[in-house]
């Protein structure tokens, strides 16, 4: 019933959250030691590891209050938009960043990283897709009525 209601920015951020937390538990990068072969999961990776995970929780949130199950905390101090996007952004920055140390450590990419690079796709798409909330465009003649007294 709520997916009805979804507007496609919500279900592009719902599916970038589903494959982010899918993506902290699957195995980002391996390599090998003289006596094994380790994985590493986003938990495992670095700090940004965890930092990617909060901001897919932090996505979800933003979910949850834009459907209306969750208090608005944000309030009027920032819209809904801002910290979609500034979520989106962090995700994709985080991504990047891993992809960059795994290359420059030589290591072996997992299948977890992949899925994080969708999910930060889909998330920045979302943030992309999502509507600023802003007034109609008004006249001249509409704004100077407003102002004369009655």
């Amino acid at each position: 019933m709520m997916a009805k209601r979804a507007s496609g920015a919500d279900t592009a951020a719902g599916v970038g959250v589903a494959l982010g937390l899918l993506a902290a538990f699957l195995p980002w990068y391996s390599y090998s030691t003289t006596t094994a072969r380790v994985t590493v999961d986003a938990f495992r990776a670095s700090v940004l590891g965890d930092a990617f995970f909060i901001a897919v929780a932090a996505v979800a949130l933003i979910l949850l209050m834009r459907r209306g199950l969750v208090a608005d905390v944000l309030g009027e101090r920032i819209s809904q938009r801002t910290a979609l996007s500034a979520a989106a952004w962090c995700t994709a920055a985080i991504v990047a960043l891993q992809l960059i140390l795994i290359a420059a450590g030589g290591r072996s990419i997992g299948i977890g990283l992949p899925f994080a690079a969708l999910a930060a796709a889909a998330i920045v798409i979302a943030a992309w897709m999502s509507r600023p909330h802003t007034e109609p465009r008004r006249t001249v003649g509409e704004m100077l009525k407003e102002g004369q007294p009655d």
